[in-house]
């Protein structure tokens, strides 16, 4: 959520790049929006499961998220807010928590889990990745193997973040439900 607020005081984003824009077809912040928001539904999802409606409640925490970035941006020159970004915002979360329950059902399901850790810590760095990458050459050393080390640092930052979450989580279920 950081993250996402983050670029969102941004008035020039690097997915606006003309090389990046033709790959993604002009449909780069849709494509942005949908690992984001998705991100933060299933994490919202993971975080209250076992509490009743859990799908719902990540669902509206997302779109209260989404509004509330939303209006954030309306302050932010060179960036505008909209509905339609809002609305996609919140089926971001409900097509990501859908489509982790379609996985669910499968066998691919065993295979796929170990991996989301993975997923949701690269996603992180690669967030953090590009808000640097600009300061990088004036970053001390300024070597790709400093931006290595500090990417590195950071991925661990956000691989204990992420376990701390799910600890407290953890903690907050069993009191709720024990």
């Amino acid at each position: 959520m950081a993250l996402i607020t983050y670029w969102s005081g941004q008035g020039n984003l690097p997915i606006d790049q003309p090389a990046v824009a033709f790959v993604f077809g002009g449909f780069q912040h849709r494509f942005a929006h949908l690992a984001a928001f998705g991100l933060v539904g299933l994490l919202a999802w993971w975080a209250g499961a076992g509490l009743p409606r859990a799908a719902l409640w990540a669902v509206l925490l997302t779109s209260l998220f989404g509004a509330s970035d939303e209006w954030h941006q309306s302050f932010t020159p060179g960036r505008h807010s909209g509905i339609d970004d809002w609305a996609w915002d919140t089926a971001c979360a409900a097509i990501a928590i859908y489509a982790w329950t379609r996985v669910r059902a499968t066998r691919w399901h065993a295979s796929l889990r170990p991996l989301a850790p993975l997923v949701i810590g690269a996603m992180f760095v690669l967030g953090i990745g590009l808000a640097i990458r600009p300061s990088a050459p004036s970053y001390p050393g300024g070597s790709a193997a400093t931006l290595r080390s500090v990417t590195s640092q950071v991925a661990h930052g956000a691989i204990d973040l992420a376990r701390s979450t799910r600890d407290a989580a953890r903690q907050l279920r069993s009191t709720v439900l024990g």
